[in-house]
């Protein structure tokens, strides 16, 4: 089971991630996090997740871009947020209940 927690989105920085994943078990072939550009329309939703840097996982970034796609940022004055590059962190631990 996957958790994700959003964690602050605005002013992100790239180096700051922009969501935490737990996962009950990494693949070996994990070597870092992996890093998203994410595109969004005029209602904060992402449109688009363009993975930039691979995890080393080719399942773990599928799973990256798959589960920002819940991220919804502030809109101010009706424009599109900008898009944005930045790390989607993966850590183990137990499922939550």
């Amino acid at each position: 089971m996957i958790l994700a927690t959003l964690l602050a989105l605005a002013g992100q920085t790239a180096s700051a991630p922009i969501m935490t994943i737990t996962v009950q078990k990494l693949p070996a072939s994990y070597t870092q996090a992996p890093v998203v550009h994410l595109d969004f329309d005029k209602k904060g939703a992402v449109t688009a997740c363009t993975l930039e840097q691979s995890s080393g996982s080719p399942g773990i970034d599928k799973v990256a871009c798959q589960q920002v796609q819940t991220i919804k940022l502030p809109v101010e004055g009706g424009k599109a947020p900008a898009s944005r590059s930045a790390p989607v962190e993966f850590t183990t631990g137990a499922a939550a209940k």
